[in-house]
């Protein structure tokens, strides 16, 4: 929620409650964009859309934290911009955590279609975040490679492309999940 260099017509410090409500609903957006494969396919379209849409905004909870409140103009005007939580590390890092939790879940709810799900919702926690952390650093000085200090934003025509890649991600893992086909192994030799 700090001020976007690439999309100044999205933020300004002087109105930061406008600001704020943009930048939940532009990620909002941006994530049920990227997942709309996904959510088109379900059975239960309104709830997963629901979720997607408040998930794309989801990351800037690490504002509040870093800001120690709620005031939109201190999440606004963060003392060195974004956390280092809005790094495309910290993204991987929970997709594999949902990858990782899946397994007992599946148990729970037990039977194929929570076997074949499995690849889902790892992709899109993948999926939202990574259009998140895209949209955040389009030519801005985001540590979009944190930790490393190399790379201080992306040119903003790499959001639109990314967003639409992960889109074309999500048709690829609908089109797996729907054939009841997991992602193949390669045959233990």
């Amino acid at each position: 929620m700090s001020p976007y260099e690439a999309w100044p017509f999205l933020s300004d410090t002087s109105h930061p409650l406008l600001s704020a409500v943009w930048a939940v609903f532009i990620h909002g957006v941006i994530g049920l964009i990227v997942v709309w494969p996904l959510i088109w396919h379900s059975r239960h379209r309104i709830p997963y859309g629901l979720i997607a849409f408040a998930g794309g905004s989801a990351l800037d909870f690490d504002h509040v934290i870093a800001a120690g409140t709620l005031n939109p103009h201190a999440l606004e005007t963060l003392p060195g911009g974004r956390p280092a939580t809005h790094s495309l590390l910290f993204v991987l890092a929970l997709a594999l955590l949902t990858l990782a939790a899946w397994p007992p879940l599946a148990r729970v709810l037990r039977g194929s279609r929570a076997q074949r799900s499995r690849w889902v919702a790892p992709w899109s926690v993948f999926a939202v975040n990574c259009a998140h952390v895209l949209f955040d650093a389009a030519g801005g000085r985001e540590r979009i490679l944190y930790p490393s200090t190399a790379i201080h934003g992306i040119p903003w025509l790499l959001c639109p492309i990314g967003v639409l890649l992960l889109m074309a991600g999500s048709f690829a893992v609908d089109g797996w999940t729907a054939a009841g086909r997991p992602l193949e192994r390669a045959p233990a030799a």
